[in-house]
């Protein structure tokens, strides 16, 4: 195969990957509609466990403390999560899940991480050779990742 076509084809590759991450995003944002949480409530939910000082959870989400908050704030209404002194710093606020939140933490994931039914068309070869595929692009970030081998 010529470079022009492994252009195209590589293009049309990133077209339907996109596609693909467009349909996943959906499926998530509606999986977690039914349960009345956003996004980034489930982060938040995922990366609680016992309790982690808030920092520490604005660190794990990518965003600002001040937004951890508002994160904060909705997961305490819902009786998701309550803020505790951190039992060595009392200066720093540490978020801790409930039970209730321990409960829609299970629910969340277990909602997430079902197969969704684009896996289901695959056989058991096909979903090997796509984690062979996905796992050599993901590793693929270092510099060489972005010269042509020859």
């Amino acid at each position: 195969m010529n470079v022009v076509n492994n252009e195209e084809l590589a293009a049309e590759v990133m077209k339907l990957l996109r596609e693909l991450s467009n349909q996943m995003r959906q499926r998530v944002f509606s999986r977690l509609e039914e349960l009345d949480v956003t996004p980034h409530m489930a982060w938040a939910l995922h990366h609680l466990g016992d309790g982690i000082p808030m920092g520490t959870l604005a660190d794990r989400l990518s965003c600002d403390a001040s937004y951890v908050t508002g994160i904060a704030d909705r997961l305490e209404r819902r009786g998701l999560a309550e803020r505790r002194p951190d039992p060595t710093d009392r200066r720093v606020k540490q978020l801790v899940l409930t039970d209730e939140g321990k409960r829609v933490r299970d629910m969340v994931e277990g909602r997430l991480f079902e197969q969704p039914p684009l896996l289901r068309f695959l056989d058991g070869e096909e979903l090997a050779m796509l984690e062979r595929i996905l796992e050599k692009m993901l590793g693929s970030n270092g510099p060489e990742a972005h010269e042509v081998p020859g």
